[in-house]
């Protein structure tokens, strides 16, 4: 019998060490995962996370990830109901820089150690866009044009609070020009008014406008990242036109605080090989979504260091009303 227990002990070991059956073995999940969304349905943190979902049921016993999209105020109506979830693995939020911004731009009934981290798997950068027929043709034409008409250029952003309207803000301080911000509940609209001319300029994330851009409805024309996209490396960085300055926003899993950390590390593994899933990567590729992984323990420190950044910049700049 003994003997019998070791084998059996030993057969688990190996399985274990199988990507894809040590979940599977432990059990978990044994039913289908939601992730909250705190924004509509088509914006870039919506995507990705159905992208994750198209993965998602090899590395978690055939259990689905189903997005469930509760838009407005900036993501804090979304966040709210996350708060409920059961510290138990089965209910997940996003952890993004949004979530950060709407902490410090609005009173809001939770705080950076609302959740508990999982992992982080990605660090997009931002972008202006403009209609193709836009008079201006790269960052530089567009700062000038501020200049000159203070107030009068419209920005779109994703929602009040949220990152892409920081990030917008925080390059408008940078640059030291004057915009006139729409906030929308979600990218995906925000971009929409762009197509239908009813704003001047956007900015986003891939793979927010990215569909438009290639098909030239929409110019790109800056890239507030550390490199050039992709798709479209004929678009300068915003520092390569004069501007040293970067926004990006960062994507990553949260889940309840007080989910055990055995759990935690279970939905960390799970995400993990998502993200390494060949099918996955080369989603990401084509969406021009750079990944870049931290763990639970990782995260965590990185959050609060988000935390800590942007709480500085919006007191500083005297942003939202949390601190007015």
């Amino acid at each position: 019998m003994r003997l019998a227990r070791l084998g059996l002990a030993i057969i688990l070991i190996c399985l274990a060490a199988v990507p894809g059956i040590t979940l599977a073995e432990e059990g978990f999940p044994n039913r289908p995962v939601e992730v909250i969304v705190p924004w509509a349905a088509g914006g870039g943190v919506d995507l990705i996370f159905r992208a994750l979902g198209s993965v998602f049921p090899k590395y978690a016993n055939g259990q689905p990830l189903l997005v469930k999209n509760i838009a407005g105020s900036g993501g804090a109506l979304g966040f709210q109901e996350a708060m409920k979830m059961r510290p138990d693995g089965y209910g997940l939020t996003v952890g993004t820089t949004p979530f950060i911004t709407k902490i410090h731009m609005s009173v809001v009934s939770f705080q950076v150690d609302s959740f508990a981290p999982v992992m982080m798997f990605a660090d997009i950068p931002c972008y202006i866009m403009v209609p193709a027929d836009s008079p201006y043709k790269d960052l530089r034409d567009y700062v000038a044009a501020a200049k000159k008409n203070p107030g009068q250029i419209s920005l779109g952003n994703s929602g009040t609070g949220g990152g892409t309207h920081l990030v917008g803000l925080a390059f408008q301080k940078y640059a030291k020009i004057n915009l006139k911000h729409i906030p929308f509940d979600g990218g995906a609209k925000s971009f929409d008014a762009l197509a239908n001319r009813l704003i001047d300029s956007a900015i986003g994330s891939s793979p927010e406008g990215i569909p438009e851009a290639t098909e030239g409805k929409l110019r790109i024309l800056a890239v507030f990242g550390g490199k050039r996209l992709t798709k479209f490396p004929g678009v300068k960085t915003a520092k390569e036109q004069g501007y040293n300055f970067q926004g990006t926003m960062w994507r990553g899993v949260m889940t309840a605080k007080g989910t055990p950390s055995t759990t935690i590390k279970q939905l960390d593994a799970i995400f993990k090989h998502c993200i390494e899933d060949p099918g996955f990567i080369k989603l990401a590729e084509e969406n021009m979504w750079p990944l870049k992984y931290m763990n639970s323990r990782d995260f965590w420190r990185y959050m609060r260091e988000e935390d800590s950044r942007y709480k500085k910049l919006i007191i500083e700049y005297k942003l939202g009303d949390r601190y007015k």
